[in-house]
This record gives structure tokens, sequence and C-alpha cells, in this order.
């Protein structure tokens, strides 16, 4: 090596060693830490209470035309009252 070359590399590790990185802060807590720690403070748990869409689909055990089908039916069966029969 010549001397060109380690006066740039001893530059490079002064000029690195007074930079202060851009990363180089605390990393904090663990988050399991943090949970043990507000564990007993917490209050409603939003995963608790699962609640469906209000589009969400619904589904039913007979459709409803033939629930009309059935109402139809039994609408034309009854006596009507007005008419002579």
């Amino acid at each position: 090596m010549n001397v060109k070359t380690l006066q740039r590399l001893a530059a490079v590790l002064v000029f690195g060693s007074l930079a202060t990185s851009a990363i180089a802060e605390g990393l904090g807590e663990h988050p399991a830490v943090i949970v043990a720690r507000t564990w007993n403070d917490r209050g409603i748990d939003p995963n608790t209470f699962i609640v469906l869409h209000p589009a969400a689909p619904q589904f039913f055990a007979a459709s409803p035309t033939d629930k009309a089908d059935k109402v139809a039916k039994d609408g034309a069966r009854a006596p009507q009252a007005g008419r002579g029969g």
C-alpha cells in the first residue's frame, strides 16, 4: 500500500468515528415486556367482540320466495270478509 491510500483510509476512519449514526438510538423494550407491564391496565380488547359487518351475507334455511309462497297459499284459503261466500 502506498501512503496516499493509507491517508485516505485514515481519513475515512476518522470521519466515520466522528459521525453519529442515524440508527444509533436505543431500541427500546421487547413488545412482550411492554404488554406484561400494561396487562392489568388494559381496557376492552377489540378482538374479544367480533361483530359482523352490516352488509355481511346472511344465510337462511329457506328462501324468501318459499316463505312468500306459503303466506300466499295461507291467505288464499282464509275466507275474506265482505264476500258472501
